[in-house]
């Protein structure tokens, strides 16, 4: 019974291996095992490696799987076919994914194998094993710092930069507020003092980017911003600021009883809505990110204080102008430090207050962009 399938096991591989060959002329590596008169085995091959691929099977466990499928066949059988992978009698089970087809996925890329051609897709670039022919791919050329491998006939290819101001997206500024420049003009300077890590800055805003020009190590962009900021500025002390006819005045908050109240908060706070222009510097290999510098210009929305007395905690807000200006403008610098919050300065070149009606008082923001 066996020597019967084993013969009828053959002419299928012989049947098949003729039409094979039939249909794709070109002469391979063969070899030919003749089983009596009638009966031959071809077994053929690109090359002398892939037949030597032959002693990596066990035949005899594929004969036996085969036995066992034509035992399912019932009649007669002059020609049976069926596909079965070879991969599956592999003497060393480790060495099935090295002929096997797959495509993975995984955190540090693509990965695909499609016979003796394998793709390694990374946020580095393209390798690609594919017999060594040069090979450019949209956006990625061949690295001229790298060397073909002449044993596995490796093209490295690497992304050219295309990269982009890092500035560019929504950004989140929040750093200190403090007095750049301070002229009192006539005002007690500690009237209105403010607290250093209670006056706070805050921004909210899009960035968009034209690249100007592009190298492999550099980069300059022209960024374009649209943000909106605001200014608490909080006093030391009990004062709070008040409108009067001819200007502001930095005076203590009084009670019905013209009562001095002690106050644990007093605040100033002014919005504004901003555009910026900023000529930016990237470096894409360096521990520096970028370098930004320019200017911006904005319009203030309002204006109002806050005030919270200590031990009621009764809080007070109150609306006007307070002779604010209603523009400002200045000048900003911007350092993006790799793997660490970017750093960021802007300076007013306008005073808070109208002239003469408060200090000449320009102001300094500076923290982190987020």
């Amino acid at each position: 019974m066996i020597s019967t399938l084993k013969t009828i096991a053959i002419s299928a591989f012989l049947l098949l291996s003729a039409m094979a060959v039939n249909a794709n002329p070109v002469s391979k590596d063969s070899i030919i095992i003749t089983f009596g008169e009638k009966t031959r085995l071809i077994i053929y091959g690109e090359d002398r490696q892939e037949l030597e691929k032959l002693l990596k099977y066990d035949l005899n466990a594929l004969l036996r799987d085969l036995e066992a499928r034509l035992d399912t066949i019932e009649g007669d059988t002059k020609i049976y076919y069926d596909e079965l992978d070879g991969r599956d009698y592999l003497k060393d089970k480790s060495d099935a994914d090295k002929d096997k087809n797959y495509v993975r996925i995984g955190l540090r890329g693509i990965r695909i194998k499609d016979g003796d051609t394998e793709v390694n897709i990374t946020s580095r670039g393209v390798d690609i094993k594919d017999g060594g022919e040069r090979v450019k791919i949209g956006s990625v050329e061949k690295d001229s710092t790298e060397e073909d491998d002449d044993d596995d006939h490796v093209t490295r290819i690497r992304k050219v930069n295309r990269y982009s101001s890092p500035r560019k997206g929504f950004n989140v500024n929040v750093g200190l507020n403090a007095y750049g420049d301070n002229q009192p003009m006539g005002y007690n300077t500690s009237d209105y003092d403010l607290r250093p890590f209670g006056s706070r800055y805050i921004s909210l805003g899009l960035v968009r980017s034209a690249t100007i020009a592009r190298g492999n190590s550099v980069g300059l962009h022209m960024d374009f911003g649209l943000n909106a900021s605001w200014y608490n500025l909080m006093f030391d002390g009990s004062n709070t600021v008040e409108k009067t006819a001819t200007g502001v005045a930095f005076v203590p908050l009084m009670d019905r009883d013209n009562r001095e109240l002690e106050l644990s908060k007093s605040k100033l706070t002014v919005p504004y809505i901003n555009f910026s222009l900023m000529p930016t510097l990237s470096f894409p290999k360096s521990a520096i990110s970028y370098i930004s510098a320019g200017v911006y210009g904005g319009y203030r929305l309002g204006g109002y204080t806050k005030t919270k007395t200590a031990g009621t905690g009764e809080k007070d807000h109150v609306r006007t102008n307070y002779y604010l200006d209603d523009f400002r403008y200045g000048a900003a610098f911007e350092l993006g430090i790799r793997n660490f919050p970017d750093l960021f300065v802007n300076y007013d070149f306008n005073t808070l207050f109208e002239d003469n009606r408060g200090p000449a008082v320009r102001m300094i923001s500076f923290g982190i962009r987020l």
